[in-house]
């Protein structure tokens, strides 16, 4: 057959045999030996089940509204490589897209873009000379509708001649056959469509019935003519994919209860760098060996929630996964089994647990049709705004939906929130065409190489000649750097920096310190000049300071450039305004001071550094700090003021007041942007300090805390981004009380507890001479297997039932 042959079958609307005709035609190709691929226009799922069912390769979908014009001709393209004939099912009615009323992402935008000749599938039961009027007014209404000839369904074989002798006539068209009407030739179906293939105890008896009545009843050699008639399909530049270093394995649930999965989605894992393992959380008792990220695809999980919920092991394993960080992307049914319980038909039966929802079956559909979907905020598919294209579907809904993106529907002003949307997490009700955005799902693809890096990582220590988990957090912090470089192997240290960022603070005026802020530039010099505490302690660890001058007060510094012996001029504002009354900066000050933190990160790493750390300089702004964590954690003024580099009792109560009023002004405008609160009640080192780790994230570099200031800072850029927390390595636990509320609430634990409270970066120096140590024994020292050692075995903990 000709290059690129293919043919598009079509009808006036839903129910005129369209799949009926498809299945028909790829069994009978396939009887002749005539190798055949097929694609369905539009988001279904169903339908190109039965396609691999009768051919025994995957179909695959095409649609106008998920991709672009370039990219839906390069994955037809793709598919004709593989086969002599092509046939493609349309969706609805032929003109029927978007929102009911465009043209958009219809059978007829597929046909018109890719030039693909049509066979109209019409229903002849009831009709007869008005079937000629109502193809030809198909036919018509677009110039360029690509219809090329006709199947009639439900007709009579003595009626079929008759009427199709006036079609031809009345529309210049070809009838090429038709299907008589045989209650055997009826496909059942349920809410969702039509029933899956594996569901037809005798679907091999329908479908060698539906080919036998074409073999008879079309004309085969009409229809493949028709198809030579294509032209073959020119596509535009394609831009190249990113593709990983290492490849991934992907769990990829596959059985009777999940089973909706774009093939365009898993192809696409494939090129950029993922083995995909099917298995069952039905019939399995694990996750495939050395899973690095777990897709949870839709499908019927409530006709199986008994069966589900019985396979302990498997939901234990899920929840397991989900609770090491494993990335999980989880879509509509999927994503009901990620919650606490799902309740069908008046029976509720347990799922993982590993979301606190709950979810429940409604009357109707809850949530139908196509979707733009943003992300709120950065997480695990990329940076906050970005946005991919899918669709929902689905009669049940969830207690708790999330708000991490916004969906949008197309042609229309209605928008709602949706996604359980974390660092390590992208869950919810849409089905997401990963093609719309494929940089998405490569984001996705990153999280898992970094998540192999740390299973390996973890598995070596456990190789090492020496009880298991003995090193306790230090061995925590291997694995994170190695899954920060994304590679088992040791991480490197050698190049270490410590930013310290000085800036003076307006609430000083209220008596809340022992010194005044003049304070705050003599001792940036001293770092400059090498003669401060820091700076010794640096000298030991290995560790280059640069001061920078975020918002002192006074002249500017005459370099940009970062020195170890000047210090940089970053400056903001000549200090903050008092917080007590007023804003500490303007929403603009507080944006450009994140910016510059972001741009310090990418300058030390183009100066080589592969680890930095933090530390902070500016008298008074242990204030500030006591109303973020007040405003972060919902705490009162007596619960996160101390008394900062000391303070008398009647001084500490100035202070106290000076936070409680902070704290009383900034609540009473109900901010809830977290970038909002650092600007009404931070500092411009602090929020320098936020813009610092906000930058680890883009430059994935990891970054050493200090104490309580640096702590409540990463909670304020945390509170920004999520994802901050993966590079953050805590140092010691800091002697004002905030540094540990700040910890507990990224979920870090700090392994240095000295009572230390100078600030200045020192705690975290203390942090590298244990890393270097932790390092060295991970590269250096020998396995079980090399002592001739038995192994130390892991005696887990019995793992409580979802």
């Amino acid at each position: 057959m000709k290059k690129q042959a293919r043919i598009l079958l079509a009808a006036p609307k839903s129910g005129s045999g369209k799949t009926l005709f498809t299945c028909g035609l790829l069994a009978l190709c396939k009887k002749k030996q005539i190798k055949a691929a097929a694609m369905k226009c539009g988001p279904d799922y169903i339908d190109p089940m039965f396609h691999r069912k009768v051919l025994k390769v995957p179909s695959g979908n095409l649609d106008s509204y998920f991709t672009d014009e370039d990219t839906l001709r390069g994955i037809l393209t793709d598919k004709m490589e593989q086969s002599d004939l092509t046939v493609i099912e349309g969706v609805m009615g032929f003109y029927d897209g978007l929102s009911g009323i465009s043209e958009k992402a219809s059978t007829y935008d597929v046909a018109r873009l890719t030039k693909t000749p049509v066979l109209l599938v019409v229903d002849g039961k009831g009709a007869s000379v008005s079937l000629a009027a109502l193809i030809r007014g198909i036919r018509d209404y677009r110039e360029d509708s690509h219809i090329a000839g006709v199947l009639l369904n439900r007709v009579s074989p003595a009626y079929y001649e008759r009427i199709k002798a006036v079609i031809e006539k009345e529309c210049e068209l070809p009838v090429l056959g038709y299907l008589p009407e045989l209650p055997v030739l009826s496909v059942p179906s349920r809410h969702l469509g039509l029933l899956q293939p594996e569901e037809l105890a005798g679907f091999d008896t329908w479908i060698t019935e539906v080919r036998d009545t074409l073999e008879r009843t079309v004309d085969l050699e009409g229809i493949l003519a028709v198809a030579e008639t294509a032209p073959e399909l020119q596509t535009g530049e394609s831009g190249s994919l990113p593709v990983l270093s290492t490849k991934v394995r992907i769990a990829l649930a596959q059985d009777e209860a999940f089973s909706f999965f774009y093939e365009e989605n898993r192809r696409l894992l494939e090129k950029m760098g993922a083995e995909v393992c099917l298995f069952s959380p039905i019939h399995d008792q694990e996750l495939p060996e050395e899973t690095d990220g777990l897709i949870l695809p839709g499908g019927y999980p409530e006709l199986y929630a008994e069966a589900l919920s019985e396979n302990h092991s498997m939901r234990n394993q899920v929840r397991k996964a989900c609770e090491g960080n494993m990335p999980v992307l989880a879509e509509c049914g999927g994503f009901l089994y990620l919650q606490k319980n799902l309740t069908y038909e008046g029976k509720t039966f347990d799922m993982t647990g590993v979301l606190d929802g709950e979810g429940f079956q409604t009357k109707s559909s809850v949530r139908f049709g196509y979707l733009d979907a943003a992300a709120e905020k950065p997480g695990l598919l990329g940076d906050a705004g970005v946005s991919i294209r899918g669709h929902e579907f689905h009669y049940f809904d969830c207690s708790n939906n999330g708000d991490g993106f916004t969906a949008k529907k197309p042609l229309s002003d209605r928008s709602y929130s949706c996604m359980i949307y974390t660092a390590h997490m992208a869950a919810g009700f849409p089905h997401f065409y990963y093609e719309s955005n494929p940089e998405m799902l490569y984001s996705f693809l990153r999280a898992c190489e970094s998540y192999r890096a740390g299973r390996l990582a973890k598995k070596h220590l456990d190789s090492i000649a020496k009880p298991l988990d003995s090193l306790g957090l230090l061995e925590d912090m291997v694995v994170k750097l190695c899954r920060i470089g994304r590679s088992e192997k040791p991480y490197p240290l050698e190049k270490r920096a410590l930013l310290v960022l000085c800036a003076d603070h307006g609430v000083v005026e209220e008596g809340v310190t022992q010194t005044d802020s003049s304070v705050t530039r003599v001792v940036a010099e001293n770092f400059a000049k090498g003669n401060s505490t820091v700076n010794y302690m640096a000298e030991v660890a290995g560790v280059d300071v640069y001061p920078v001058d975020a918002g002192m007060k006074g002249e500017y510094y005459r370099d940009r450039t970062l020195r170890r012996d000047a210090v940089a001029d970053r400056k903001i504002a000549e200090g903050t305004g008092n917080l007590t009354k007023e804003a500490a900066m303007t929403g603009e000050q507080c944006r450009r001071a994140l910016e510059e933190g972001k741009a310090l990160v990418k300058e030390l790493k183009e100066k080589g550094y592969t680890i930095l750390a933090v530390g902070e300089m500016g008298i008074g702004n242990t204030t500030p700090t006591s109303v973020l964590a007040g405003l972060y954690l919902n705490k009162d003024a007596g619960e996160v003021t101390g008394k900062g580099a000391g303070l008398s009792c009647e001084g500490y109560e100035r202070k106290c007041r000076a936070v409680e009023r902070a704290l009383t002004r900034i609540r009473a405008k109900h901010h809830t942007d977290p970038q909002e609160l650092l600007a009404e009640g931070g500092g411009l080192e602090i929020a320098m300090m936020a813009g610092v780790f906000l930058g680890a994230v883009k430059e994935e570099m990891p970054v050493v805390l200090d104490g309580a200031i640096s702590c409540v800072a990463a909670l304020a850029a945390y509170r920004i981004d999520c994802r901050v927390t993966d590079y953050l390595l805590p140092s010691h636990m800091s002697g004002e009380g905030t540094g540990a509320m700040a910890l507990s609430a990224l979920g870090l634990q700090a392994p240095v507890r000295a009572g230390m409270r100078l600030g200045e970066g020192t705690g975290a120096l203390t942090l590298f001479p244990l890393l270097s140590m932790a390092m060295e024994v991970y590269e250096k020292m020998g396995t079980f297997t090399d002592y001739e050692i038995r192994s130390y075995e892991r005696f887990q903990e019995e793992i409580p039932e979802a």
